[in-house]
């Protein structure tokens, strides 16, 4: 098997380094561009151009859709540094993401997305670089249950996250249900808040 080194030279895990200071965060709802900086060996979010590294991750956050060429997931939340874990608020004017679709919905017809809908569980989302596509991974089936590893090609939704600082790898946890549509998107629903 050759692999290109091109793709994977750059830092897999994450640093034992600290980050060391940096400023806050500005405040209030912001548009966030989450990535594994694989340079630095440390998760990253930039806003309005400006980078924050952080080794933990929790909170609810708007993903808007994701950058598959660059691996990138971009959000929409309240975000605040606490040292080196950072911490998501989803921005309480935001209607929570539609269970029907939005063209449909418009006429006045109920239309559910349709596809693949998983229970609440513990989703592991993370980027295949080698594919420019998205993981959605069951962390609470067992490792070779056929339903436990989708391909997807983007999130969107609500996410409900968690990434504690004792994964060395750069993985977002979802807990909540998630529905794949006919287009192979993940459509990700955050059990605290109430769906058409």
């Amino acid at each position: 098997m050759l692999l290109d080194v091109a793709t994977y030279e750059d830092a897999q895990y994450q640093s034992t380094e600290p980050i060391g200071p940096q400023p806050p965060i500005p405040q209030g709802v912001q548009d966030i561009e989450l990535s594994w900086d694989r340079k630095a060996g440390y998760m990253r979010v930039v806003i309005k151009g400006q980078t924050w590294h952080f080794k933990e991750y929790l909170g609810k956050a708007e993903i808007l859709g994701t950058d598959n060429p660059r691996g990138r997931l971009y959000l929409r939340a309240i975000a605040i540094l606490d040292g080196e874990t950072l911490i998501m608020y989803r921005d309480p004017h935001t209607m929570p993401h539609p269970l029907t679709a939005s063209g449909w919905a418009s006429l006045g017809c109920r239309l559910r997305i349709e596809g693949l809908r998983s229970q609440t569980t513990h989703n592991r989302l993370c980027y295949r670089r080698s594919s420019q596509d998205w993981r959605l991974r069951d962390e609470r089936m067992p490792w070779n249950h056929p339903e436990a590893l989708k391909f997807v090609t983007s999130y969107v939704g609500d996410m409900s996250a968690e990434w504690n600082r004792n994964d060395s790898i750069a993985h977002i946890f979802h807990n909540g249900y998630v529905i794949i549509d006919s287009d192979n998107i993940c459509h990700l629903y955050d059990p605290d808040l109430v769906y058409d």
